[in-house]
């Protein structure tokens, strides 16, 4: 197998979610001397991706969508006879026909979630010579199903322009930030905790995000407006200016009812340490969570005491030590994987 390049959904994918993805195919692009290319170039996947063409192929039924896939097939066959693939970033497992689960794709798959259908996974990635989780525990679980696809482990990573060098040391504005959109990202449990810190503590200052007239600013509990921080950029820069804050794997707390109890540990766990936060969270113990070693860096908040007593030995400390989180970031960066 020779990967040849990199398919890029970067020309018409501009939501925030996907900045990550493409930093990702940045790096790999330039660590192995591959170019980064479009799937609009052909017809079929187009067709395959575009939202009219989409909602034209279910109008029509499955039908339709297996003889363009067949077609995509064909268009692929002389490919498959070079041995030549392609690298492509899913964002969200594909069950229909799609550009990342043709014959000529090694899907990186990064939200599967436990409550896909397996028949329907293994049809729909039937075609893939390789296919690549980013969730050990994903991973792990799969091999326990007897998955009959060739699937191996590709951890998330963060990317090397972020790299938290021995002589940096950030100025920190604020002492806690619940980074993203609060319904979302923060941990209901932890932000109870939070809000009970606060009433004994009122000149304590946190901010986290919320929506004003349909646009996201960050706001503190003083009812200042903080900033809207829209770019990636801008949005490290906000982590590097926060000395502390909560992360928590997605299937905890009603995220179950999302991921189907699947707890990856998500790319923010290394913005926040590549920041130089201090971090406390809720997790379980898993094949994720061991392997990003979270329980060195984050402590595992089981009661509203055990809370208070670690935020305020964190507000206390004039001198804390990154020697942790640059081990840990050393074994995680784009370069590595």
């Amino acid at each position: 197998m020779k990967i040849t390049n990199i398919i890029s959904t970067r020309t018409r994918a501009k939501e925030p979610c996907f900045d990550l993805i493409y930093e990702w195919e940045d790096d790999l692009s330039k660590l192995l001397s591959l170019p980064i290319s479009n799937p609009w170039a052909s017809i079929y996947r187009t067709a395959y991706i575009h939202r009219h063409s989409k909602r034209v192929l279910h109008l029509v039924g499955r039908r339709a969508a297996e003889v363009l896939n067949n077609a995509i097939e064909r268009n692929n066959s002389y490919i498959r006879e070079s041995n030549n693939y392609s690298l492509v970033f899913e964002l969200y497992t594909e069950l229909e026909p799609h550009f990342s689960n043709s014959s000529t794709a090694i899907p990186v798959l990064i939200d599967y979630w436990k409550h896909v259908d397996l028949d329907s996974f293994y049809k729909a990635y039937r075609n893939c010579k390789l296919v690549l989780v980013t969730s050990l525990e994903t991973f792990a679980y799969l091999k326990s199903q007897n998955c009959p696809l060739n699937i191996a482990h590709f951890p998330l990573s963060l990317s090397d322009r972020y790299k938290l060098e021995d002589d940096v040391c950030y100025e920190k504005k604020y002492d806690i930030l619940l980074a993203g959109r609060l319904n979302v990202r923060t941990n209901q449990v932890l932000r109870n905790y939070l809000d009970e810190f606060v009433a004994k503590f009122p000149d304590i200052r946190f901010i986290y995000q919320k929506e004003i007239k349909n646009e996201f600013y960050y706001v503190s509990n003083h009812d200042e407006l903080i900033g809207k921080f829209q770019t990636r950029q801008d949005y490290i820069n906000l982590l590097r200016a926060s000395k502390i804050s909560f992360y928590s794997t997605p299937g905890l707390n009603g995220g179950e009812k999302r991921t189907g109890g699947f707890n990856p540990v998500t790319p923010r766990y290394l913005e926040l340490l590549s920041s130089q936060c201090l971090l406390l969270g809720k997790y379980p113990k898993n094949e994720d969570t061991d392997y990003y070693e979270l329980e060195k860096v984050c402590p595992n908040i089981v009661s509203y005491e055990q809370f208070e007593g670690i935020l305020l030995d964190y507000l206390n400390l004039t001198n804390p030590s990154f020697v942790m989180h640059r081990a840990i970031l050393n074994k995680h960066y784009t370069s590595c994987i």
